[in-house]
C-alpha cells in the first residue's frame, strides 16, 4: 500500500519537544513505561508513524501520543508475554500471525469460524495486542501488519459485532499506523447485511484500506504461496503456537 505524505524533521521534533515538555509540566499519576519513553526520546519512528496516520496533524499526534502512553501503562502492554495471556485463546487458532501479504507485511489472522460470542473480549484483545507487539518488536516497529479477518466457514453464530468493534477501535486509536490492509475474506452472503453495520462504524482511514476478497481475487493482496489452502492457496499450514 502506498505511503501517505511524509512528515518533516521539524514536525517530528515539534511533537517530541512539546510532548516531553507537557510530560514535565503535567506528569501522569503513574509514570509511563521506560521502554515507551525511550522509544520517544531515542527514535523518531513512533512519532513519524503517528504523524503519517493523522495526516501531519501535529496537535492530534501530541494528544494521541500521550493517550497511547497512558493506555500502554494501564493495559500493561510492555509486560504482556505468551505466559500471562489466556492460554486457550493463544492456542485455539482463532488469532495468530502467519505468512505475509504481497507488500511483505505479516498477516494477523482472525479466524472467525473459531470465534464464539461467549469468549471474553478483554482476553481476546490481549491476545491480539500480544501478536501486534511481537511483530513490531521483531521488525523494530518498521513494518505494518495486514489484519486478515478470515470468514471462511463462519456463520451467524460466529459473527460478533462487538468484538469486531473492539478490534477496529484498537487499531484506530492504539495502533493507527499499523495496518497495511484490513482484509475481510470469504464473507458469507448471509453476513452481508451485518457487515454493512461493521462498515458503518469504521473510520474513513480504515475504509480506505479495507478489502473484501474471495478465492477469485485474494491473490491481488496475498500470493498463492502465502495463502492457506482454505483460501485457495498452496499453504497447508495448521496453526500451532510457537514462542
Amino acid at each position: 500500500m502506498p505511503k501517505g505524505e511524509q512528515p518533516t524533521a521539524e514536525q517530528v521534533n515539534e511533537v517530541k519537544t512539546r510532548f516531553l515538555k507537557n510530560l514535565e509540566e503535567q506528569p501522569p499519576a503513574v509514570p509511563f513505561h521506560p521502554s515507551d519513553l525511550a522509544r520517544i526520546k531515542d527514535s523518531d519512528v513512533w512519532i513519524t508513524q503517528l504523524l503519517e496516520a493523522y495526516k501531519l496533524d501535529v496537535e492530534k499526534a501530541i494528544i494521541r501520543l500521550r493517550e497511547n502512553c497512558e493506555w500502554r501503562q494501564s493495559f500493561g502492554t510492555n509486560d504482556i508475554t505468551a505466559t500471562n495471556i489466556n492460554q486457550e485463546y493463544l492456542n485455539d487458532g482463532e488469532i495468530y500471525v502467519h505468512n505475509q501479504d504481497k507488500d511483505g507485511m505479516p498477516l494477523l489472522i482472525v479466524n472467525f469460524s473459531k470465534h464464539s460470542k461467549s469468549k471474553n473480549h478483554d482476553d481476546l484483545i490481549r491476545v491480539i495486542v500480544y501478536w501486534v507487539e511481537r511483530v513490531q518488536h521483531q521488525y523494530n516497529y518498521e513494518k505494518k501488519i495486514t489484519l486478515f479477518m478470515d470468514m471462511t466457514g463462519a456463520g451467524l453464530s460466529n459473527l460478533d459485532l462487538d468484538f469486531i468493534k473492539r478490534i477496529v477501535g484498537l487499531f484506530e486509536t492504539k495502533y493507527p499506523n499499523a495496518p497495511n490492509y484490513i482484509v475481510v475474506h470469504e464473507l458469507p452472503f448471509l453476513l452481508n447485511a451485518a457487515f454493512k453495520i461493521v462498515k458503518g462504524f469504521m473510520p474513513a482511514e480504515a475504509l480506505e484500506i479495507l478489502r473484501v476478497t474471495t478465492k477469485k481475487d485474494i491473490n491481488e493482496y496475498v500470493d498463492k504461496e502465502n495463502c492457506l489452502k482454505s483460501w485457495g492457496g498452496n499453504d497447508d499450514y495448521t496453526y500451532k503456537f510457537a514462542a
